[in-house]
């Protein structure tokens, strides 16, 4: 909801305000916390002097010396600005097109700001989604103008708080090791969280949250490339945040009459980081994420990749269907290796079309495993190039380089180059292709390697990333609209561009290439800090893992595979038939509760990064039942009295709790006040006891436990 009385603006939340006031030259948040009902005394909250308020974006040339969120080069080489404000008034949201953008709310408070001298209107739309307690902020430059300017940085957000006492924390890891939690202390101090990849990187998420002790401010961009957060706590007493795209290597010549639109940015505030991730997550569910698979089931894959790798037949494919199929498996996903002459990583990416000597026809296979009762899934990795291709021995310009420079090659690829128009018709046509002719129900989108050699002879040089990402949403936007049905997965080297962006246009990803149910653990809470569970890709994989080569217990392995979207990525055909069996009742438990497990109010519990066990719960929206999993990571001989709390349930209800045995089956032990369970140190007595040990290697120990609301005991009478 908005308000407007006189020069102040309120954009209200079901539990946050966001107070604003719009003075005579420019705007100054004074509140942005709690919700507040009446804000009669704002003048309370007002600066001891206007330069020290706290400001919505900050101009780079005058005596702000602090982090600037924008920096405008006129063509003389001069980079003052001076936008004073004009107006401030609640209007009509408008987006751009080339960008995803948030959905679900029409009316945003406008502010426009004017610089008098290079003629630029600066122009902050500031949206609130009361039901996830959310603001967005979208941030555009005209100019209007008679000559170019160059914009050499444009944040999408920036926030100010009073105090200097906070944290910056961030996601940060690499390949098979994402979104791994770090808290960095500001204390007059500035810190940095910043992408150089091309992508939004598996090295540091687009999220972070500014938090102390009682209060958190959760922040995330709309965007897939290049970005850069910074937090910066000054000797006012205040704690700037700004994020947007990266001034690494940006450079955006903006012509007379032009606009430039920086990405979606989110604001969340909450009392702890766990509340801001609550917040951030139900954003993501019902504002991002959108089309026909928005808070619909997601089905049970079986992906071979892990099972085969390039080492398949057609036979050896449909064996392994079978028995996914019989297993109650939904969905079959043929990976890498069904195109060209790909028999390695060496060779044919651009070149989809069909390794026929390998699938025996790839439209006859896929409806011949329809014919089993299964969806029919494909692998394609678009935005890719082999020198070794058709593609690159007809078409070289394609490929991103740099003219006279040998091309950096990873993992014996090129990239193409996106900024091209021509090349972006290339890849939505041949995607086009692959899905029209083998009627794929879903397509998981790949990107194996990061962007060198950025270059297009009608790019300018700061532009290219930019350009890029634009481009790769203009792909995606086409292919959306054509095939409104297909089920997409993004997947970047596993987790390396989990963002706002992609999950506008696919609503799930490949959370990371790590499988180990050890290491899965971290990075899905790490993930689970920003993104709900219903976008992440979690698989059973074979052991030994090949990633880390650790030996879990299929149990385990599945039990944290709960924790997000469910698949298996194994020969099946080589599994007992006890594996299988044990197999089929997962996948029948997971169907069973497959709304609570996908859609339930996700809640992390324990402590994943460093604490002696972690683990989730997930809540029916009416609270009526729960299921959670607890994972304790070592094992001491003579240890006891390890001890877990189930957060997010019903502290008022009843709970009858039942019991997961490792073979699958459930068993009631009592029925327990809600209030009890969240606060009490409940007892994981035996939990060492389900695993063996001398089976396994460096194991994970797993507990889970279902809660459905119940009568209460009815007291005896005295």
């Amino acid at each position: 909801m908005l308000k407007n009385k006189g020069n102040f603006f309120v954009l209200e939340t079901a539990h946050t305000s966001m107070l604003i006031r719009a003075g005579e030259t420019r705007a100054e948040y004074l509140y942005y916390g709690d919700k507040i009902g009446d804000f009669t005394g704002t003048e309370l909250l007002e600066a001891e002097e206007e330069a020290c308020g706290l400001s919505l974006f900050s101009p780079w040339g005058g005596t702000d010396f602090r982090e600037p969120s924008i920096l405008v080069r006129s063509a003389e080489g001069g980079a003052a600005c001076d936008f004073r404000l004009k107006s401030a008034r609640i209007a009509k949201r408008e987006c751009a097109e080339e960008l995803p953008c948030s959905y679900g709310e029409e009316k945003c408070v406008r502010l426009e700001y004017f610089d008098g001298v290079q003629k630029l209107k600066l122009i902050l739309q500031l949206t609130a989604y009361a039901d996830c307690d959310a603001v967005c902020v979208n941030a555009s430059l005209v100019n209007a103008g008679k000559k170019p300017v160059y914009l050499e940085r444009f944040a999408s957000v920036q926030a100010e708080v009073w105090g200097k006492d906070f944290s910056l924390i961030t996601y940060d890891g690499g390949w098979a090791s994402e979104r791994q939690r770090h808290a960095h202390k500001l204390d007059l101090g500035k810190c940095e969280n910043a992408s150089f990849t091309g992508t939004s990187s598996n090295r540091h998420n687009p999220f972070v949250m500014l938090a102390r002790e009682g209060e958190a401010y959760g922040v995330n961009l709309v965007y897939s490339g290049n970005h850069r957060e910074a937090a910066e706590a000054d000797d006012s007493g205040r704690t700037r945040l700004i994020a947007g795209i990266n001034p690494f290597s940006f450079s955006w010549e903006l012509n007379a009459g032009e606009t430039f639109h920086a990405p979606e940015g989110v604001l969340v505030y909450g009392k702890s980081e766990e509340e801001v991730s609550l917040r951030m997550r139900r954003f993501v569910s019902r504002h991002i994420v959108r089309g026909k698979w928005k808070e619909k089931e997601r089905p049970v894959l079986v992906n071979n990749w892990e099972g085969t790798y390039f080492d398949f037949t057609r036979e050896r494919i449909l064996d392994i269907a079978k028995k996914a199929a019989e297993a109650g498996a939904e969905l079959f996903v043929l990976d890498d290796g069904w195109f060209g002459k790909r028999d390695s990583d060496r060779c044919s990416l651009g070149d989809w079309v069909d390794y026929a000597q390998k699938t025996g026809g790839i439209e006859s296979l896929a409806d011949e495993i329809r014919a089993m009762g299964l969806k029919f899934g494909i692998w394609v990795e678009p935005e890719m190039i082999s020198e070794d291709s058709d593609l690159y021995r007809k078409h070289p310009e394609y490929a991103m380089k740099i003219p006279k420079r040998e091309p950096v090659r990873m993992r014996y690829q090129l990239m193409l180059n996106l900024a091209d128009p021509q090349v972006q018709g290339y890849v939505f046509r041949a995607v086009s292709r692959v899905i029209t002719a083998t009627k794929a129900e879903y397509v998981k989108w790949d990107h194996n390697r990061m962007m060198t050699d950025c270059f297009d002879k009608n790019t300018r040089g700061g532009e290219y990333y930019h350009r890029y990402i634009l481009g790769l949403y203009s792909v995606f936007r086409k292919l959306v609209e054509r095939f409104p049905k297909v089920l997409f997965e993004g997947c970047a080297s596993g987790g390396d561009r989990f963002d706002l962006g992609i999950l506008s246009y696919m609503p799930q990803i490949w959370t990371s290439d790590n499988t180990d149910a050890r290491d899965r653990i971290r990075i899905q809470a790490g993930t689970a800090a920003a993104y709900p569970q219903s976008t992440m890709g979690a698989h059973v994989s074979a052991v030994p893992n090949h990633q880390t080569g650790n030996r879990n217990s299929l149990e385990a392995r599945f039990l944290v595979a709960c924790g997000g979207l469910l698949g298996y990525e194994s020969d099946l055909t080589k599994a007992t038939e006890e594996e299988l069996s044990a197999i089929k009742k997962q996948i029948a438990f997971y169907k069973e509760h497959r709304m609570l497990l996908q859609f339930g109010e996700y809640h992390a519990l324990g402590d994943a990064f460093g604490g002696e066990w972690a683990g989730y719960l997930t809540v029916s929206e009416d609270k009526s039942s729960a299921f959670a999993v607890v994972i304790v990571s070592e094992y001491r001989l003579g240890r006891s009295n390890v001890r877990a709390k189930f957060a997010g349930l019903d502290e008022k209800a009843y709970y009858r709790v039942s019991l997961r045995s490792p073979s699958g089956d459930w068993k009631e032990v009592c029925t327990a006040y809600g209030e009890l369970l969240v606060k009490g140190s409940v007892s994981l007595g035996g939990i060492f006891g389900d695993t063996n040990v001398a089976e396994n290697s460096n194991p994970v120990f797993p507990r889970a436990y279902l809660f459905e609301k119940c009568a209460a005991p009815k007291k005896k009478q005295s």
